[in-house]
């Protein structure tokens, strides 16, 4: 996992000078450290400005202690030209189309990314309007959530997908866990609290959020962190880590380059064990299978939303660097059990992905909010809106050899049980 991310120069004393105090090396050790760019396995000389063709925003550094780059390592680029040709030579999406509500026609995912760049602050705000008017509407908060009485069913679904999920993996600890777009905490009551100690429950709609406590009661609120927030914003807090972050019925709210951005940031926040649990909808009409459908604010349930096909989000997980462990059908869901992995990053970097028009301030790269997620609130906090921020330099995440480093143990231990195991022999 990430152990720091810093804004330095570009040049490698001073982003080891950074990192040494992030990662607490000593002397000796700092002599004899290596830096490698982890995408490419590109080694930076010590000592020299870091070329800008080797190392770009966001990339992760490793520091080893002079031990060299364990995996294959691409080749160096050589000049603009051969970058242009590498660029073109990326592997396409997938040939999937798709309409919408209001009668247009997709023909490609590329089409849909072009339109979603236009308009994807509009869709936002018609989203936030439809929540807080009151969402599906019904007799029930489950309703409400879900927009029908299928809410039991889809607990029972879960707890059994969660059970075979830790079944599998005796070293995953169920200690804390993320819910992602929580809503009024109907996946954290039903669920996430009956499997993990502690959840964080994110969500964007503050009616919601107040109302979550409520729904929980004050017995399971004593062990939530409730964060008001937008999932395309989020960015765990620094040293905290989660053993289970769960996704339901939300990213379909999101454009393709948030979704890919998002899963990133989420994968980021996971333990050394940690898994993604996503469950999505998915085309079921007949004939539809394999196309997307999209709800446009303007049609007739005036709110931005995306039904994908597997294929289509096979893609996006495979843009944001995750490995399918276990995937399977519940009824119109489909449920995926995900995992960073090496293998699947250096995937990621052969891939068109999804990309906002850099005239709306941002790509999916290019988002990099920061959270200011307050640590130790209380079960009748709501903690403040995550806010974007910008850098002047280049930004790294450091690692020190993939081991985790204890940092700031009185705020892991708060979302992160066993954050004060974290350390290294």
């Amino acid at each position: 996992q990430p152990q720091a991310t810093l804004v330095t120069p570009p040049r490698t004393e001073a982003i080891l000078t950074a990192a040494s105090n992030k990662l607490q090396l000593k002397k000796k050790e700092v002599s004899r450290a290596r830096l490698f760019v982890w995408r490419t396995g590109w080694e930076l000389q010590r000592e020299s400005e870091v070329d800008q063709g080797y190392v770009r925003n966001g990339d992760l550094i490793v520091i080893t202690l002079g031990e060299p780059y364990a995996y294959s390592i691409q080749s160096d680029p050589v000049d603009e030209k051969e970058d242009e040709y590498a660029v073109a030579s990326l592997t396409a999406p997938p040939p999937i189309c798709g309409i919408d509500d209001c009668g247009r026609s997709y023909a490609s995912l590329q089409e849909l990314w072009s339109e979603q760049a236009k308009q994807f602050a509009e869709y936002y705000a018609a989203n936030a309007a439809w929540w807080d008017a009151d969402g599906y509407g019904g007799s029930s908060d489950e309703e409400a959530m879900i927009g029908d009485a299928g809410s039991d069913e889809d607990i029972e679904h879960s707890l059994h997908l969660l059970d075979t999920v830790r079944a599998a993996r005796p070293q995953l600890r169920l200690q804390s866990a993320l819910d992602v777009g929580a809503g009024v905490g109907r996946v954290s009551k039903n669920v996430l609290l009956r499997r993990c100690e502690r959840v964080a429950l994110l969500e964007p709609c503050e009616r919601w959020l107040k109302q979550a406590r409520r729904y929980l009661g004050n017995k399971r609120a004593q062990r939530c962190t409730f964060v008001a927030g937008r999932l395309e914003e989020f960015k765990a807090v620094h040293g905290s880590f989660f053993d289970l972050v769960w996704v339901q019925w939300t990213l379909q709210y999101l454009v393709d380059a948030h979704v890919v951005a998002s899963l990133r940031r989420l994968a980021a926040s996971l333990s050394e064990h940690g898994i993604l649990i996503i469950k999505e909808n998915r085309p079921f009409a007949p004939g539809r299978e394999a196309s997307f459908q999209v709800d446009m604010p303007a049609g007739p349930n005036e709110r931005y939303d995306v039904t994908r096909p597997d294929e289509h989000h096979r893609w996006l997980f495979a843009c944001a660097g995750l490995a399918i462990e276990h995937w399977e059908h519940a009824g119109e869901t489909t449920a995926w059990v995900l995992k960073p992995t090496i293998a699947a990053a250096h995937q990621a970097d052969l891939l068109v992905q999804p990309v906002l028009d850099l005239e709306q301030g941002a790509t999916s790269e290019e988002v990099q909010p920061t959270a200011d997620m307050q640590q130790g609130a209380t079960s009748e906090e709501v903690q403040p809106a995550l806010e974007l921020g910008a850098a002047p330099f280049t930004s790294y995440e450091c690692y020190k050899d993939s081991i985790p480093q204890k940092h700031s143990p009185e705020n892991i231990a708060d979302l992160h049980p066993h954050g004060d195991e974290l350390g290294v022999s």
